[in-house]
């Protein structure tokens, strides 16, 4: 009797159990990586863990389980950083902790990231979940060598995911099999973006206007600039308040010179790197959100759309961009914000100056904006399905 309650209870305990995923990203977490941080934390049925190369803003990204090389002594991590230089490979040394966590399955962000860590998880046998974002398919799937890495990856992984249609078409270009690709959209947990109050204006009030990128050229940042100084010519007030940093001086000192030669560097203000929090916060100070993406020179692009444009869209923010990659699946043109053709400044301007001259429709496209993220971009619904898919592929598994 006492062994068949053991037995029973053993049972039980094994039932109640948590799955555990180990997320490969590195950086963990680089700042603008909210959208990957929220996935970790929504899913909630599983227990997580994080295998990185290097640590970042722990503090704005807090997590207990992240294991990285830097743990390591300083001669693994010497050995380590040898064996990343000669062969691109990461997972060296990391073989006790799958020992002490004995995952059920691996989650990789980026398509690089999983390449990197492949031959790690072929030897464990586990099931892999590859999630790619943008630059990973666009820019990337373009070289041979990280085309020839894919194919590996997209025989050998179990899923891929999408976060919109435009991203599964590319991933299925590049030899993806169609039927290992899902779309999963990136959501927002819609409580922690509250809804802005907007003020009456009139055209001769100041318009603060807000982009939010890294300084990378499939920004369209001077674009902005562009559309900037047309409504600077027509005598509007309006600041231009960007936030975000480039991966150089050189390329944020570029960008500083252009706002000087077109003589607005009065109304724009370089904000620099800003937390998650504080972004927010300027979001709910600003009238209309910008963000003019377009298809970069070496082929780069977003993939799907923007993190920014959704949370804009979340606080209730008209939303003025382009008809690039997944964005026309966020912004509703004409209802919840404007899309207008890449690389055009003066539509750009065009679209701004309406909201500007018909400024009582903004609280209409902000509640629009709002309503749409709630009903289709709504983080508690988006989880539930990561949350399926990561235990059907457990599943499959055993």
């Amino acid at each position: 009797m006492l062994l068949f309650l053991l037995m029973l209870n053993s049972k039980e305990e094994s039932l109640l159990m948590k799955n555990k995923i180990v997320h490969l990203v590195t950086p963990y977490l680089f700042h603008t990586g909210s959208w990957i941080y929220s996935q970790i934390k929504g899913v909630r049925e599983l227990e997580h863990f994080v295998f990185t190369q290097r640590r970042e803003n722990i503090d704005q990204f807090p997590l207990e389980n992240v294991f990285s090389i830097e743990d390591q002594h300083y001669l693994k991590q010497l050995i380590n950083k040898i064996n990343r230089k000669f062969f691109d490979e990461y997972g060296l040394f990391f073989n006790k902790y799958i020992y002490q966590i004995k995952p059920d399955l691996f989650h990789a962000h980026m398509g690089f990231e999983a390449v990197r860590w492949l031959n790690f998880i072929k030897k464990i046998k586990l099931p892999l979940v590859t999630t790619f974002y943008g630059q990973d398919v666009s820019k990337l799937g373009k070289i041979p060598y990280w085309l020839n890495k894919y194919q590996d990856l997209f025989e050998y992984g179990a899923l891929f995911l999408a976060e919109g249609p435009y991203l599964k078409q590319q991933l299925v270009n590049l030899g993806c099999p169609e039927e290992k690709v899902v779309v999963q959209k990136l959501g927002v947990n819609i409580e922690n973006y509250p809804p802005k109050q907007y003020l009456e204006k009139t055209p001769n009030s100041k318009f603060v206007i807000l982009q939010v990128s890294t300084f990378r050229e499939k920004k369209g940042i001077e674009y902005s600039l562009e559309a900037i100084s047309k409504l600077r010519e027509n005598n509007y007030s309006i600041e231009f308040r960007l936030i975000g940093a480039g991966d150089s001086l050189e390329v944020e000192q570029k960008l500083v010179d252009l706002a000087k030669k077109l003589g607005i560097e009065d109304n724009v203000k370089f904000l620099g790197k800003k937390s998650h929090r504080e972004t927010i916060e300027e979001m709910m100070k600003s009238d209309i959100f910008l963000h003019p993406s377009v298809t970069a020179e070496d082929g780069d692009n977003e993939g799907g759309s923007p993190v920014g444009i959704t949370e804009a869209a979340a606080v209730g923010l008209p939303v003025i961009s382009t008809l690039h990659a997944d964005i026309p699946s966020v912004v509703i043109d004409g209802v919840s914000g404007f899309l207008v053709e890449e690389r055009n400044s003066k539509l750009l301007a065009e679209k701004i100056e309406f909201l500007i001259n018909n400024s009582s429709i903004l609280k209409d496209f902000g509640n629009s904006a709002r309503n749409h993220i709630i009903n289709n971009f709504n983080q508690s619904l988006l989880i539930k399905s990561l949350e399926n898919i990561y235990n059907r592929t457990i599943e499959k598994k055993n």
